[in-house]
């Protein structure tokens, strides 16, 4: 860290020298603007960056060095996250068919990012998302109606005898997949230039607790697909009334639950987060006893439908999550 005194002209001006060779390195001439960024906890950013766009940045994969289409796969889903907004993919003879094959797959699980060139040396992939364009906010409400739809269509799968729904729902995962990367992007454009920040509407310290909600939200959807998964298993097995109304019940309070934990957190509603961590253990402690009845009995489907309960309630407990982070959110805010 660099120590500099303040110093007063005029009057009422206070001057700061800036380091000369932070001033050389960001190339900043006489009469350049600079930007002044205040942040929460009372320090102060200046900036080079006042456009409030990202700035070009390029990654370059030589496909001499990869043989695996999971693996080219992997590194363009990475390049994404991590914020790059050109990627480009060369090759100094032809192009592997598969390398065109995960290029296509990579374009419909991203959001904003097209192929802006192709030859048969090289692909180049843009991004053409505006950052501001999708809030934290809306993303991750969004991924809440996913989540919701999917686990109200997994209980109508149930009751409907419906194969082709079940596989639609664990499809749908994919969506969510798709919002928790494109904050984990937002969220590192973010770090990278911090005068993002009045574009996207937020700052970082408030970044991170959306980061970390759309991750929890990420696993509830893979406990979705879980018992999406163990209700195909039960549509060619009797299941008796009881275990089904059993599971419409837990279905509908774990969405509730899942549903009141993320409002908390949006609306910084401390009451409601308390309310609602109540609520979870009281569920935590039905689904114990929904298991011990139905423990060491010879039902028809009994094994996937305690998986079920199982699943419903990880949701629960992931709810628990997002409300504790909903606290920490709310202590930060009302500083």
């Amino acid at each position: 860290m660099e120590i500099r005194k303040v110093q007063i002209t005029g009057g009422s001006s206070y001057i700061v020298s800036l380091p000369k060779d932070w001033i050389r390195k960001s190339d900043i001439k006489k009469n350049d603007p600079l930007g002044l960024i205040v942040q929460p906890d009372g320090t102060l950013t200046i900036t080079p960056k006042i456009s409030g766009k990202a700035a070009e940045r390029e990654k370059e994969f030589d496909m001499k060095e990869i043989k695996d289409p999971d693996v080219l796969y992997r590194l363009l889903i990475g390049a994404y996250v991590t914020g790059y907004n050109r990627i480009k993919i060369k090759s100094q003879t032809r192009l592997p068919s598969f390398a065109h094959r995960v290029v296509r797959m990579f374009i419909q699980i991203s959001i904003g990012q097209e192929v802006s060139e192709e030859t048969e040396k090289t692909i180049v992939i843009k991004d053409l998302l505006n950052p501001g364009e999708m809030p934290f906010e809306n993303v991750i409400s969004r991924m809440t109606v996913i989540i919701e739809g999917m686990t109200k269509d997994s209980i109508f799968a149930l009751k409907t005898r419906d194969s082709e729904l079940t596989d639609d729902i664990i499809l749908r995962d994919r969506d969510i997949n798709r919002m928790y990367w494109l904050i984990s992007r937002q969220y590192n454009l973010l770090l990278k230039n911090v005068s993002l920040s009045r574009e996207m509407g937020i700052n970082v310290d408030n970044a991170i607790h959306y980061l970390q909600i759309s991750r929890v939200l990420e696993r509830v959807g893979d406990q979705i697909v879980h018992i999406a998964e163990n209700i195909k298993s039960l549509l060619y097995t009797p299941v008796e009334r009881k275990m089904m109304d059993t599971l419409t019940r837990l279905s509908y309070e774990s969405i509730n639950l899942l549903n009141s934990s993320v409002k908390s957190f949006i609306n910084e509603d401390i009451n409601l987060t308390n309310n609602t961590l109540a609520e979870i253990e009281e569920f935590k402690k039905k689904c114990n006893k929904i298991s011990y009845d139905f423990f060491d009995t010879n039902k028809p489907g009994i094994v996937p439908f305690a998986y079920i309960v199982e699943n419903f309630k990880r949701v629960s407990e992931y709810s628990g999550v997002i409300c504790e982070t909903s606290i920490n959110y709310y202590v930060m805010n009302s500083e």
